[in-house]
């Protein structure tokens, strides 16, 4: 079988002990020291809802407060890190965020970045985004951006403003500030002296979901605010909900795919809470929106990490809720939960991985190709040869008879080093293929990866599948790939069953090497770019020596 003609490759390597030692700011930092404020408890009402948050979480997890009994104050532990202490620069911040937050700054208003670009950029990452906090009210940011900016949501309204041709979310300090009914009168010492800035700070601090995005930085003044213990968090590289992680999940259980994808494209662990937590309330997933579940699910596969949020999925008992035709597989192959050896599917994950990343991600129909490709590749034993005939049509768009004179052409085809770019095992195969069987059996294979693409985006295939992996009630139309994934999918599949003039690189050697090139071009969508993706991943993942060579 070609599935069993891949080589097992070792554990993924994780960054965690790099990243201890990699920041730019916290390998200085004393995190058993902090640097508190002692002072008068304050009554104002925002201080009033914060309590009640900030007592819950002394109540998780003492190391990050000072825990004391119910009626006793509570001590506000906050670390603050001038521009000396943290080493953000100006440059990481792009041109197009810039600009907002200094409109804002000129119409007299304060802002901060927020959430995982301030995370991104203290552990040397590219954020996916940067999302802006500021004292101006929805109506007004938009104001400040006349023609430029729309509101969305109505119970937390953001604001979405056009710079640079990108979109940059806005929020308002007031879109959530006293969303919390529950009110508590307990003391609180370390506050006092704060200004209405250090109250309104602290309070969205404690409402964000996790300690890591729970770090505020003020481009202006150059300064970190850490009200929740994130700093530490990132240091140990532990991914740990503000409030009890129970009391998060049931809040909102999207938390839960959000933890996942943070843990896996940092690399992180969980705090023991969060992982309880986790696998106590998977199934509340089920009450999710289909469309925010289909959004969580590709930033999971689309931006540089779908290898690792694969196997942290499988390892919580996620997986099966999500993408059950791939639990299935793994559960058929006694893949343990905790296991670090790789396979086939998740050899081709990594390969995208490489491919994509936070700042360039994929289309989601490629992610969902993928997965089709590999539930055909395991279906029965297939020729050597079919996968890479398959993968050489959809990448040139020369249809199935082309690409397979042209692996004819590859099997005697050197490296600069004059070795054979191909094994011994498979340029044997090749050279014994009836060419009618191979056609056949190649039509076949696309064929098989239609039906899956249609079965991954089927909700009756869906539930069926859950349903025999002991996932009881599922939402009728669950799923996760979207119609335009499956209509990009099914597209990149059929073109590999028509043939156009376009014929394959005069030089065989530079066939595949051109495969490699064209996997750097842009991954937006255009069926073109997603054939050549699509190929390096698959001859990457079944030839890993192929491209180092070249």
């Amino acid at each position: 079988m070609l599935s069993e003609a891949i080589a097992m490759q070792g554990s993924v390597a994780t960054r965690a002990a790099l990243l201890r030692n990699s920041f730019h700011c916290l390998r200085s930092l004393n995190c058993g020291e902090f640097r508190s404020r002692s002072l008068a408890p304050s009554s104002s009402e925002l201080l009033r809802s914060s309590v009640e948050i900030f007592r819950s979480q002394v109540a998780e997890f003492a190391p990050y407060s000072t825990a004391v009994p119910a009626g006793k104050p509570i001590q506000v532990q906050l670390r603050i890190l001038k521009k000396d202490e943290h080493g953000l620069r100006d440059k990481l911040i792009p041109a197009s965020s810039w600009r907002v937050l200094t409109r804002l700054l000129d119409a007299g208003y304060r802002s901060y970045l927020v959430g995982g670009s301030v995370r991104d950029m203290l552990v040397k990452q590219v954020p996916k985004d940067f999302d802006i906090l500021t004292t101006a009210e929805p109506k007004q940011v938009k104001a400040a951006f006349s023609g430029r900016c729309i509101i969305v949501g109505r119970r937390f309204p953001v604001c979405h403003v056009t710079s640079l041709n990108t979109v940059v979310e806005v929020s308002s300090f007031s879109t959530n500030s006293g969303n919390i009914k529950r009110i508590t009168y307990e003391p609180v010492v370390g506050t006092e002296g704060w200004s209405e800035d250090d109250f309104s700070r602290w309070d969205n601090s404690l409402r964000r979901d996790f300690t890591v995005n729970g770090i505020m930085y003020d481009p202006f003044k150059c300064i970190i605010y850490d009200y929740v213990g994130g700093l530490r968090d990132l240091r140990r590289c532990k991914i740990r909900t503000v409030i009890p992680a129970l009391e998060s999940f049931e809040e909102d259980s999207a938390r839960i795919l959000r933890a996942i994808r943070i843990a896996a494209r940092l690399e992180f662990s969980f705090a023991t809470s969060t992982a309880n937590a986790i696998r106590q309330l998977k199934s509340s997933i089920l009450t999710l929106n289909k469309t925010r579940l289909q959004l969580e699910v590709n930033t999971m596969m689309a931006y540089g990490s779908s290898e690792r949020s694969v196997r942290l999925l499988w390892r919580y008992g996620v997986l099966e809720y999500l993408l059950p035709f791939q639990a299935r597989y793994f559960s058929n192959t006694n893949l343990k939960r905790q296991a670090r050896r790789s396979d086939i599917l998740l050899k081709l994950l990594a390969n995208l991985d490489k491919v994509t990343a936070p700042n360039r991600p994929c289309h989601g129909g490629l992610w969902v190709a993928i997965l089709a490709f590999h539930l055909a590749l395991v279906e029965r034993p297939w020729s050597l040869t079919v996968g890479p005939t398959v993968a050489l049509a959809l990448s040139f768009g020369t249809g199935l008879e082309k690409a397979i004179t042209q692996v004819q052409k590859l099997c005697d085809a050197v490296d600069k080093n004059g070795k054979h770019l191909w094994n011994d095992q498979f340029r044997s195969c090749v050279k014994e293929m009836d060419e009618v069987v191979i056609l056949n059996d190649c039509q076949s294979f696309v064929d098989l990866c239609l039906n899956n693409v249609a079965q991954l985006h089927s909700a009756a295939a869906t539930c069926k599948v859950m349903q025999e992996l002991n996932i009881s009630s599922p939402p009728s139309d669950w799923g996760v790939v979207s119609k335009p994934y499956f209509y990009k999918a099914n597209h990149l599949f059929n073109r590999a069953l028509t043939s156009n003039s376009d014929d394959f690189p005069d030089i065989v050697h530079d066939t595949y090497k051109g495969v490699l090139m064209n996997s750097s071009f842009s991954t937006n969508g255009g069926i073109e770019d997603l054939g050549n993706v699509f190929s390096h991943v698959v001859l990457s993942t079944l030839f890993p020596s192929v491209s180092s060579s070249l």
